[in-house]
């Protein structure tokens, strides 16, 4: 399945965007949950693919480009106000370096009620890289992205 079929089939499609010069299907999902202390989350699940070979670098740059539009382009809530942005930048590639897997299981940027999830999948191998465990901040949120990105990545192979 292309991204954007996967996008529609989980009624998320957002629309088509350029960002960090790939062009990206992008999902968006509003979500409120008493369980998440009465907040709104306004995440964004942006997927990419290139044909460069896929480093630390850029992975980083399109991850941060991808929060950036998140920021730029979430209907919700102001942010810190009961409410969250998440970015889920997934970027596909064959040829990927192994300091950008390191860089994806780590999952050290922090961000003030917002959250920045880099995410690779191998073409190739049909395998997708992600933090490998939750930080302590904004833990709650978690289990939602985990499912999330699963869901995402299964349908890619």
């Amino acid at each position: 399945m292309t991204p954007e079929e996967i996008l529609k089939n989980e009624n998320i499609y957002f629309g088509q965007d350029t960002i960090n010069g790939i062009n990206c299907s992008i999902g968006y999902i509003k979500k409120f949950k008493w369980s998440w202390f009465a907040t709104q989350l306004n995440t964004f699940v942006i997927i990419g693919k290139t044909d460069d070979k896929i480093d630390k670098k850029l992975i980083e740059a399109f991850s941060k480009s991808c929060f950036e539009y998140s920021l730029k382009n979430h209907k919700g809530w102001p942010r810190g106000l009961q409410a969250g942005v998440g970015s889920i930048a997934i970027l596909q590639g064959n040829d990927i370096d192994h300091d950008a897997i390191i860089f994806c299981k780590k999952l050290s940027k922090k961000h003030w009620s917002a959250f920045e999830i880099p995410v690779l999948y191998n073409v190739d191998e049909k395998k997708s890289f992600r933090y490998i465990s939750t930080p302590i901040w904004g833990t709650i949120y978690f289990p939602f992205f985990s499912k999330t990105i699963n869901t995402i990545t299964k349908q890619m192979s």
